[in-house]
């Protein structure tokens, strides 16, 4: 059987062939389900191969690659661009009905608008992932909510999507964006062991914080910060670690400067996988503030390490934190979350039995999980 994916994450190529991105979650992700297939032909953007990149690249054989342009954006020029491309995916969703058995479509984005019309006539075998908020909310672009319309409605095969619950819709299925193997969950259990000893000798003394996301207005750190600022006035002692990149850094870090908060907040910048399970394993706690969000990742990963999640009220915030496993807050209650953190600082919740029940959780979101769970459906839609 052989698969083709269709996605806009961008990718790069060194030069000595090797190719990787930097998103390194989708990576793991298209590995763990290449062992079901025979080969993995990806149409997906390339952007230009620099050092700088902090990017994790493909070690599996089986993968191959058709480069599309990486295009995007608002201006007319951007408009202009994306008009131009439509040829070159027409090019490469050709190549891939041609060479592949079945096609995996990650919505939403540019890219697989055509490519539905595409595969629909062509009538192939597909399935698909949505990856962005599956309910409709204010301000959505209007093509995110036509994706959503024609994946209901006309999509061929099986729709996973961003659900607390269970869909009455049969092609469309409750699913969840793994990081981890059951190998790293094995991994952790000895330190995850060891921080619920000392939670359990000393409690918490200092609220020990890390946040994970692109410098974007979406994901809200300027909240977290603002947070931490009235925490530094209240004398709560706090480490706020922030980890990622974006072009709100800048303005993060005059915030930063401008109110002292050199010693209590760090900016790390882009990680890779490693480098972040090492920060992760120095934290007690994942505080997350998006506005919007499909699929929390940084909490789930938080889980494997014995982290106890802090998240905005949004999407599946409170699937996630259920039955006992974290804490959530309302982005219009900043005084609320200081609250909250002040509890926890004075011992006033089971962290043991907190980190214990994520742990639990986290053990059936893993990796050979979700690949295993897709393989399985589709082998019923298309037996």
């Amino acid at each position: 059987m052989r698969v083709g994916i269709i996605s806009d994450c961008v990718h790069i190529q060194k030069p000595d062939g090797s190719v990787g991105t930097e998103t390194h979650i989708l990576l793991h992700q298209l590995e763990c389900l290449a062992d079901y297939f025979d080969e993995v032909m990806i149409a997906c953007p390339f952007t230009v191969y620099d050092e700088t990149k902090v990017a994790t690249y493909y070690s599996n054989k089986k993968f191959s690659f058709i480069p599309l342009p990486d295009v995007g954006g608002n201006s007319w020029s951007d408009k202009w661009k994306l008009i131009k491309a439509i040829p070159v995916w027409w090019k490469a969703f050709k190549k891939i009905d041609q060479q592949t058995d079945i096609v995996y479509q990650r919505f939403p984005n540019n890219v697989n608008l055509p490519g539905f019309f595409y595969f629909y006539f062509k009538q192939k075998k597909v399935f698909a992932t949505y990856t962005g908020t599956w309910a409709d909310y204010t301000n959505e672009p209007l093509t995110y909510r036509l994706q959503k319309w024609l994946l209901k409605k006309y999509f061929k095969g099986p729709v996973w999507v961003y659900l607390d619950k269970p869909s009455d819709n049969p092609k469309i299925k409750q699913g969840f964006s793994p990081s981890y193997s059951k190998k790293v969950w094995d991994e952790e259990t000895s330190q995850v062991q060891k921080r619920i000893e000392k939670i359990q000798a000393q409690g918490v003394h200092q609220l020990k914080l890390i946040s994970v996301g692109a410098f974007v207005p979406n994901k809200n750190q300027q909240f977290i910060l603002t947070v931490c600022l009235k925490l530094k006035q209240s004398n709560i002692p706090f480490q706020l670690t922030l980890v990622g990149d974006g072009y709100l850094k800048n303005e993060y870090r005059q915030f930063i400067h401008e109110n002292n908060l050199n010693e209590c907040i760090t900016i790390a910048g882009k990680k890779t996988a490693d480098e972040l399970r090492q920060l992760y394993r120095q934290h007690d706690f994942i505080i997350q503030a998006p506005i919007q969000e499909g699929f929390g990742k940084v909490p789930i990963e938080g889980f494997f390490h014995g982290l106890i999640p802090v998240l905005s009220d949004v999407a599946l915030a409170k699937s996630i934190t259920a039955e006992n496993r974290g804490f959530t807050f309302s982005l219009r209650k900043e005084e609320l979350l200081i609250e909250l953190l002040q509890n926890i600082l004075q011992n006033k919740y089971p962290l043991s039995d907190m980190i214990l029940a994520g742990r639990a959780f986290a053990a059936s979101q893993t990796l050979e999980a979700w690949s295993a769970g897709y393989v399985n459906e589709i082998h019923k839609w298309f037996p």
